[in-house]
């Protein structure tokens, strides 16, 4: 079975289809002009990243939202995020079921 992958915003910058949030295409606007599926946040997804943002703040480990709700998308669809951005070590430091390629 292949895994889901989503692509946070530093990779979705140089690809040209592929899953991304609407908060990657709220970062990156121009990503409305490529055929991108676009994955919505759901309730579940936001009471997921209230849950990480509380860890991570108890932690005195504080992630930006938009990485946080992109990490509680992954989360709850067991998709693997490609990204380049390092933050997302933090989140998986402490919720190691997160599963993220840095490329």
């Amino acid at each position: 079975m292949e895994e889901k992958e989503i692509l946070d915003t530093s990779v979705a910058m140089e690809r040209k289809e592929g899953s991304i949030t609407v908060f990657t295409a709220i970062e990156y606007p121009s990503s409305l002009k490529k055929p991108f599926d676009f994955i919505f946040p759901e309730i579940q997804d936001y009471m997921k990243s209230v849950e990480i943002a509380n860890k991570l703040k108890e932690k005195g480990n504080p992630v930006g939202a938009v990485d946080i709700m992109i990490a509680s998308v992954c989360l709850n669809r067991s998709a693997m995020l490609l990204t380049k951005d390092a933050d997302f070590q933090i989140i998986n430091d402490n919720f190691p079921e997160f599963k993220f390629r840095k490329l």
